[in-house]
């Protein structure tokens, strides 16, 4: 059986942590940003983790 290749898309969009969380940044940041409140722009800085289910899916489509 060959090997499963691994997801380029979300090696790019996930990071796992030391603890063995996976890490993600947020979406809507890029550009249009004066249509956005200042809390949102302030708030979408911040790096979010995923939910443990979540995890399962990304560390399979990731299987090093």
């Amino acid at each position: 059986m060959p090997k499963m290749k691994t997801k380029k898309a979300v090696t790019k969009r996930f990071r796992e942590t030391g603890t063995g969380k996976y890490k993600k940044w947020n979406q809507n940041t890029a550009h249009l940003s004066h249509n956005k409140q200042h809390k949102t722009l302030v708030n979408n800085r911040k790096a979010r983790y995923l939910k443990p289910t979540q995890e399962k899916i990304v560390r399979g489509l990731i299987s090093k």
